[in-house]
């Protein structure tokens, strides 16, 4: 009988002390789990903190880029309104020589006694032609520069020869022959004002590549062509070309080889067409430099539009 109790006794101590056991690895493991706890919180708030200041820098630097483009495209304007008052210099130069052979002619006449009133209709005539043809550059100039607020579908040869219509007095006077292949009513879909604009910046590069250099027998060539996606637009010049060293930073902001530049209007070119979902590209061909300008036709663009909305 003592032997039975003496095994119950063991067999209750041995139940007692593995419960014992248990309990002080419960305990132990509960600490390290309240630990593991306070760690992972202390880590969480630090995660949380990290990605806070994460989301304050991405917005400073966000922030910083609005600005930064902000300027570049005052610069641009900028630069672009000194280019449309030289431009209307060159327009305004021939009606003005007129106005003042004119003006001339009206006190010769009065000396020699023939200023009578066929003569006055006749110089109120003219000079009515030369006012109107200058009121009617102004008003070309106004509609060239009023930016576009939406994008429409527009004719990618009459864009370019609005800017055609600025531009052909500079090219003129600095002597440069254009050559401009017409096709028709290719459309595309974007801003056609700023599209226009973008052909002035080729334009005018092209221009003061002639003259930088000095080049005889100037001659720019426009041709558009028509692909399954694009409507192209490829300006050629034979001004010497660019140099190969620094023809991948041609569309860089603020990047200029001329001592007046202020390297934005390439760049501004670039940005432009890819607001358009377009492309701009560069390269030398035989004896000067080949833009390329491509913007997608209407129902491609159109497509994209819906794609990225969606």
């Amino acid at each position: 009988m003592l032997y039975v109790y003496i095994s119950l006794a063991l067999v209750i101590g041995y139940f007692i002390l593995t419960i014992s056991l248990y309990l002080f690895k419960s305990c132990g493991l509960m600490k390290k789990l309240k630990e593991s706890e306070k760690s992972y919180r202390d880590l969480a708030e630090k995660y949380e903190a990290i990605n806070r200041n994460l989301e304050k820098k991405i917005h400073e630097e966000v922030e910083k880029n609005r600005q930064k483009d902000h300027l570049l495209i005052q610069h641009s304007k900028l630069a672009a309104m000194g280019e449309m008052i030289a431009s209307i210099g060159h327009q305004w130069r021939q009606p003005l020589n007129s106005l003042s052979l004119i003006i001339q002619d009206v006190r010769e006449e009065f000396e020699f006694g023939q200023l009578d009133e066929i003569y006055i209709d006749q110089f109120t005539k003219e000079s009515l032609i030369q006012i109107k043809h200058m009121s009617r550059t102004i008003n070309d100039f106004r509609k060239f520069y009023k930016p576009n607020n939406e994008k429409t579908p527009f004719s990618i040869g009459s864009s370019i020869e609005d800017a055609l219509s600025i531009f052909s007095s500079s090219l003129k006077y600095y002597g440069i022959n254009m050559e401009f292949e017409y096709r028709g009513e290719l459309m595309a879909y974007g801003f056609p004002n700023e599209y226009s604009q973008v052909v002035l910046n080729i334009l005018t590069n092209a221009r003061d590549a002639f003259v930088e250099k000095e080049m005889e027998n100037r001659r720019i060539k426009i041709q558009i062509i028509e692909t399954k996606e694009y409507v192209r637009a490829e300006f050629t010049d034979n001004a010497g070309g660019i140099d190969p060293l620094i023809l991948d930073k041609i569309f860089d902001p603020y990047f200029t080889t001329r001592p007046h530049g202020t390297g934005l209007g390439l760049y501004m070119t670039k940005m432009i067409l890819e607001n358009m979902n377009g492309t701009a590209s560069v390269e030398n061909y035989e004896y000067g430099a080949r833009f390329v300008l491509s913007v997608p036709k209407v129902k491609q663009s159109i497509q994209q539009e819906i794609v990225s909305v969606s």
